[in-house]
Parts: structure tokens; sequence; C-alpha cells
């Protein structure tokens, strides 16, 4: 039954999706971060429907609303110029290009969407509603996770897909986080909102449950730095701060002993397999940007080729036996797999979006446009999770950070555009005063009102 109500939901929503491009790009974006077919158990968890709504929404894109994927922004090219880089350490390595193809075309399909993102998002409107579908898409997980940890229940997984692993899984909910809270102020434009505002703040301090009840310690690093720095950028820092001890307090005291015992381990990093293995695991990629610096070793090559470049690494006494891993740190897997380009580039693109957003977010203080700031905060306070989850977990190319980045991308044309629409519905309130009034015109002797 689940199955049929799913599939007929989203083949009810073609058409829509067709002739509303921004809405399939939000119907798209909801079956990416909610993996709502991978909560089906039959035949609709087969079914192709993400490709489905993507045809649909290009379609529609092409034939409605066609605008230019790439204008003259350095961070949309650099997306281009990463995957031109990605693509060529595929074609350089020792793995065959069959072996990893789908995923490059994956990679290749995240950069589109976040490419169709930047070209579509030209309103307020559109901005809230991409805020409202990735908070509730993995709010939903957030809610239904939290509630399931307070009745006792154990390590959580996600639905499927990128957000299968726990640490993946952990990673996801705490960049939803600030959008969780910082959307919330936004929503009350719409119908229902009081309730969707609750609903979302409800969701946010679930969400902090569930972000333990995983047990990823990288997780768990980057929610404490999330919080943190939210905490940070409120006018209340003091009570800020206590009310997140408090609540981290709470949390821990819910939490079964074998969580608090994952906890723990953190600060003893020596006596801790899994630490000890991501050690193991950056000796290793070191060795790989050493010998290959330039396009790397190859995309998503670094688990084949691990035992080649273990010489020199310190292996802990007494172990026998060292496991091929993959990086466990997002900066070293892009490093070591597709080289330095390739890195500097993906830096490049996070810490110019950050700075963009800043300056969004001074930009936009004390005028009738601070609503956006709620967005760059937003934005910006989830790149700050990301990169410090990164540090620890291997998701390098996660599909919410580069529509993010698309999103900031867009940010300062949506500011515009609206303050544009503002300008010219008080200019609908009458005439003007005479100073205030311009003319076109070519008459050297003509003298205009107020000149």
């Amino acid at each position: 039954m689940r199955d049929v109500i799913v599939f007929l939901i989203f083949a009810t929503l073609l058409p829509a999706c067709f002739l509303r491009p921004w809405f399939g790009l939000m119907t798209f974006s909801w079956l990416a971060y909610n993996r709502t077919q991978d909560l089906t158990w039959g035949f609709a968890r087969a079914l192709p429907i993400s490709q489905f709504v993507a045809l649909a929404m290009i379609g529609g894109w092409m034939v409605w609303e066609f605008r230019p994927l790439l204008g003259r922004d350095a961070r949309l090219r650099a997306m281009i110029v990463m995957l031109g880089l990605i693509g060529i350490s595929m074609l350089t390595s020792s793995m065959p290009v069959d072996a990893v193809k789908d995923r490059y075309f994956e990679l290749v399909k995240v950069m589109l969407i976040a490419l169709l993102t930047a070209a579509l998002l030209v309103n307020r409107e559109r901005l809230r509603s991409f805020g409202i579908v990735v908070s509730l898409a993995l709010g939903f997980y957030g809610i239904k996770s939290g509630l399931f940890f307070l009745t006792g229940g154990g390590t959580l997984n996600g639905p499927g897909g990128m957000l299968l692993d726990n640490n993946d899984f952990a990673l996801a909910n705490t960049m939803n986080l600030p959008f969780l809270w910082y959307v919330s102020y936004d929503v009350s434009g719409v119908r229902y909102g009081r309730a969707l505002k609750l609903l979302m703040r409800v969701a946010f301090f679930l969400t902090i449950l569930t972000i333990i009840s995983t047990g990823s310690r990288g997780g768990f690093l980057a929610m404490s730095a999330t919080l943190f720095i939210m905490a940070m950028k409120t006018r209340f820092k003091v009570p800020a701060l206590a009310g997140i001890v408090m609540l981290g307090l709470i949390a821990l005291l819910l939490a079964p002993p074998e969580f608090i015992a994952r906890l723990r381990s953190i600060g003893n990093a020596t006596e801790d397999a899994s630490a000890q293995a991501r050690f193991i695991s950056w000796q290793v990629a070191i060795n790989m940007i050493k010998a290959h610096p330039v396009f790397g070793i190859g995309f998503q090559n670094m688990f084949y080729e691990f035992p080649r470049y273990l010489g020199g690494v310190y292996i802990p006494q007494g172990t026998t036996v060292v496991e091929n891993h993959v990086a466990h740190n997002s900066y070293l897997q892009i490093w070591a797999e597709s080289g330095t380009l390739a890195y500097l580039v993906f830096m490049f693109i996070l810490i110019t979006t950050i700075r963009r957003l800043r300056a969004v977010t001074r930009s936009v203080k004390d005028t009738a446009e601070a609503w956006a700031s709620n967005y760059s905060k937003a934005i910006e306070v989830t790149l700050y999770g990301y990169m410090v989850g990164a540090t620890f977990l291997n998701r390098a190319h996660f599909d919410l950070v580069y529509q993010l980045v698309a999103v900031a991308v867009a940010l300062p044309l949506v500011v515009a555009s609206e303050r544009e629409r503002a300008s010219a519905r008080r200019r609908r309130f009458g005439p003007s005063p005479a100073h205030k009034v311009w003319v076109r015109h070519e008459d050297p002797f003509v003298k205009l009102p107020g000149s």
C-alpha cells in the first residue's frame, strides 16, 4: 500500500514538474534529502522516480523558463573546473573507467542540479520554499529518529543512499540544524506559518537527539561546533550558550551507556581502534598525495590502492592486519584521489561562498531586506558544520553542499530583485514629490524639477 501511495503521488506531480520547473526542482530536492522511496519495501523502491522528475524539470526549464546555467560567478565556474579535474584523475588512474563512471555521472548530476538551482532561484518566495523543503525533508528524520531515541531506540542509520551510513546521516542532520532554526523566522507569511514555525523548532531539538543517537563521533563534534557558532551569532550569547549546555546535559542523561562510552572515546583516541584506523588512513592519504600530487590516484580509487601506500605508516603495536579504508577525511579524500588542483578548487568554493554570505549579512543589516540574513546565516553555519564534520568523515561530494553554494550565489540577486519589487510597489501609490521625479530626456535646455 505504501508503494502505491508513493508512486501515485510522484506520478501525479510529474506534469507540474514540467509546467513549473522550480516546483520540479523542489520535488527532486525532496526526493534527494528525504529519500522517500527508501521508506517503501516493494516495487516503488526500485523505480527511477528521481530520474523522471529530473527529466520533467529539465524539459520545463528549457521550454518555459530557460536561463543560462553559467553566469559570471566564479563559484559556479569552479564547479565545472572541478568536474573536469576529477574526470582527468579518473582517466589517468589505474582504475578502469567503467568501474567508476556511474559514480562520476552521479557527481555530474549533482553539479547540474546546483547550476539549475542558481539559474531558477529568482525571488524570495522560491528562496523560502527551498529553505522549507530542505528543513522538512531532513527534519522528518530528526523528529522520527529523535522520538525513537526517547523511547529507548539504539544506534540509528539513515534510510538509504547517501544517508545510509550513520556518520553521513549524522552529518546531514547536523547541516539541517541551522535551516530548522533560521528559516523558521521567515515562514510567518505562508499558510499555517505559526504551526510550521513550531514544527521546525520542535524538529530542531529532536534532531539534536537524533545526531547523538547515531553514535557518530564526527557528527557529534560537527553538531557541537554548529550549535556553538549559532549561539555566538545571537545577541544573547551567554543565555544561548547556557541553553546549549543544559540541552546537551539532558540529552546525555537520556542516552544509553553505550552512547556515553562511545563519546568518551573521543578523548582517548590512542586506545580506540576506530580512531587508530583514521590515523592510518590519513597517513596513507598523505603518501598518495606525495606520490601523485597533480591529478591524484584516481576518483574513487583510494580504497583499492590502500595497501600500496602503507610504507612508512605508523601501525599500532599488536595490529596484525590493516584493512583497506577510505580517507575518513573529505579534504584528504579529494586531495589524494583527484590531486592538488581539485583540492584547491574545492577549498576556493567553500571559502569564497562563506565570504559572500557574510557580506550579504552585513549589507542587509538594519534594512528592509534584513530577512535575507536568516538565509545567509543558515547557509554559512551549515557550511561551518560541514567543514568540521568533513575533517572526520568521508563525505567530500555531498549533494547539499553544492546546492547551498548555488543558493549563496543567487542570494544577492534575490535581494536586489525584492528591493526592486518593493520600489515598484511604492511607485504605484500615487505621484512622488516633484524633487523625486526622474524623466528621461535629451533636451539640454529642459531643467528637471529639483535639478
